[in-house]
């Protein structure tokens, strides 16, 4: 069979008559097949835009995470440290003030049993009742040295603890502050990275709506 002029007018007309004509020379965004494929093409730059943003929260969370770590680890080594440092200053000063006073008290001894040596020598000489006086003297002396002592002793041992507690609020200032700047410098650093993410997924999204409208 030929194919003649006539047959092609007349599949011509049967075409226009139905819509096969419309369907065939019709835009390619307009059928749902397209719009399927544009559907599919965002979804895919939304979830590579979304893993893209997870990857980066995941790794600023190390990052933040490991310098935790080691800031911790830097302030418990210097704490430690301190703490054995002002340990043994204190056992050297205990050492070397129990040493001062074992010194004094055997010079102090000393010269208590001389000056009582002579006392004895004279009273024997002397009558009993001088004798008993004498005892009485020095058994007052040795009341009011004992007094001294404790006296002294507790104005140590209050000084030693005023000290004490004075040290310790002054390291709990200074570690609250540490904490308050740690903890103002984490909160910049993370709104400034959630920040930064948002600003890139929005990025993403306009040139994604300027991609699909282009197309």
């Amino acid at each position: 069979m030929h194919i003649t002029a006539e047959k092609i007018k007349e599949a011509a007309e049967a075409l226009e008559s139905t819509e096969l004509k419309s369907f065939m020379f019709q835009e390619p965004t307009a059928g749902p097949l397209t719009r399927r494929r544009r559907s599919s093409r965002s979804t895919g730059r939304s979830r590579r835009s979304t893993r893209g943003t997870r990857r980066s929260t995941r790794r600023s969370t190390r990052g933040t995470r490991r310098s935790t770590r080691r800031s911790t680890r830097g302030t418990r080594r210097s704490t430690r440290r301190s703490t054995r440092g002002t340990r043994r200053s204190t056992r050297r000063s205990t050492r070397r003030s129990t040493r001062g006073t074992r010194r004094s008290t055997r010079g102090t001894r000393r010269s208590t049993r001389r000056s009582t040596r002579g006392t004895r020598r004279s009273t024997r000489r002397s009558t009993r009742g001088t004798r008993r006086s004498t005892r009485r003297s020095r058994r007052s002396t040795r009341r009011s040295r004992r007094s001294r002592r404790s006296t002294r002793r507790s104005r140590r041992s209050t000084r030693r603890s005023t000290r004490r507690s004075r040290r310790s609020t002054r390291r709990s200032r200074r570690s609250t502050r540490r904490s308050t700047r740690r903890s103002r410098r984490s909160t910049r650093r993370s709104t400034r990275r959630s920040r930064r993410s948002t600003r890139r997924s929005r990025r993403s999204t306009r040139r994604s709506r300027r991609s699909t409208r282009r197309s």
